[in-house]
């Protein structure tokens, strides 16, 4: 990796010895750190860098193209790592809590550079900052990869649409696709409350009136967000974490009362998103619960990033699960992930729904993803391979 670092400090120090003399890394000048950062930031992102990371006794590094490459810059000192956590913390107004931090999560921007979700957390007694860049320009769902077949999920008035996936898998950038497609291309103006930790992409009101809340500076909790939304007449509700039973069951209510909630949810599949809401949502009696979460779903998209076959940034693979009739039946009934995903199979030509597996055929028949890949990441292997052996 070419050096980021426009005209580096002085920082080499020398190492003697019997064998002679070696070139060790140094350190920055003292208060050099601070005012270079900027340049090796914006050197990054202008670089494909999807996050990067600075810690003390190390260098800084980014993330490009998945792998998490060194940069050529010298070792940071706590002192470096401190003045960068108190300018983060600064611009949210929490620069005097310096002291007490131990993991903060936030936003912060940089002029002509972008936007960036912000983790300050403590280790070995020093600052460490993680930096996830977030782009100013909001996606569309070609951009993503998503399949055309997610139009579907936008055609509703009420209900659920759950955006599950691991972390760092792109699920708020395919929450902003989808708020951004309903923003520019509605007939009806209505109103949007987004409630967000930390607030991500910014959403101007076009056909919508966008109205954005973090919490912590605009609202106490993702559950009062929730809440209160319904009280500020709300038409649609996002909410970047649905993992507490209480903003489960406040989504819930909100669908319940005629709103369209967006939510983000920790999940590998839409199985296991269907078994998380249905362990938080209220009540013991799981046929009643089934039935009223079978009333407000409408759609999950579960997504997954994947290795291309030639190198780059790594590409979208979906799951779609509309609520048709085979995916109501399977909830109703209990089924399991496989009696799922035969559902999402039988509804694909019909109703656009797919499976990992599905997607991940299309990704190797269009030449994205090598197809050895494809079967080491599948969840049935043997069927896929079958399924690609004669198109090879």
């Amino acid at each position: 990796v070419s050096d980021l670092t426009p005209q580096p400090p002085k920082s080499s120090s020398s190492r003697s010895g019997d064998a002679g003399t070696r070139s060790v890394r140094g350190t920055f000048e003292p208060g050099a750190f601070e005012f270079l950062f900027e340049f090796l930031l914006e050197d990054a992102v202008r670089r494909g860098a999807t996050d990067i990371h600075v810690r003390a006794g190390d260098v800084v590094q980014a993330r490009i193209e998945g792998a998490l490459l060194p940069l050529e810059t010298p070792m940071l000192t706590p002192a470096d790592t401190r003045a960068l956590a108190m300018r983060v913390l600064d611009a949210n107004g929490s620069g005097e809590r310096i002291e007490d931090v131990k993991e903060y999560e936030g936003s912060w921007s940089l002029r002509g550079v972008g936007r960036f979700r912000v983790n300050v957390l403590r280790q070995r007694s020093s600052f460490m900052i993680v930096m996830r860049v977030i782009s100013d320009v909001l996606p569309s769902f070609e951009q993503l990869n998503l399949p055309r077949a997610v139009v579907h999920a936008t055609r509703v008035e009420s209900g659920l649409i759950l955006v599950c996936g691991a972390p760092e898998s792109g699920r708020a950038t395919t929450i902003a696709a989808l708020v951004n497609f309903l923003n520019t291309t509605a007939t009806a103006r209505r109103h949007c409350v987004l409630v967000e930790q930390p607030i991500e992409y910014l959403h101007k009101s076009q056909q919508w009136s966008m109205t954005q809340r973090e919490v912590g500076s605009d609202t106490n909790s993702f559950e009062d967000g929730v809440r209160s939304a319904i009280l500020q007449d709300a038409d649609a509700i996002v909410i970047g974490a649905m993992e507490e039973p209480s903003v489960v069951e406040a989504a819930m209510r909100a669908v319940e009362a005629g709103r369209l909630v967006i939510g983000r949810l920790q999940a590998s599949d839409a199985s296991t998103a269907i078994r998380h809401l249905l362990h938080r949502m209220d009540g013991d009696d799981q046929q009643a619960k089934r039935l009223r979460l079978a009333e407000a779903l409408h759609a999950i998209i579960g997504q997954k990033l994947v290795p291309r076959q030639h190198g780059g940034r790594r590409i979208l693979a979906t799951q779609l699960a509309f609520m048709t009739p085979y995916v109501r039946e399977s909830i109703l009934d209990a089924g399991t992930a496989e009696n799922l995903n035969d559902a999402l199979i039988k509804g694909r030509d019909q109703y656009g729904t797919q499976t990992f597996d599905q997607s991940l055929a299309d990704l190797v028949l269009a030449g994205e993803v090598a197809f050895e890949m494809a079967i080491k990441l599948a969840g049935n292997p043997l069927d896929l391979e079958l399924q690609l052996r004669g198109t090879r």
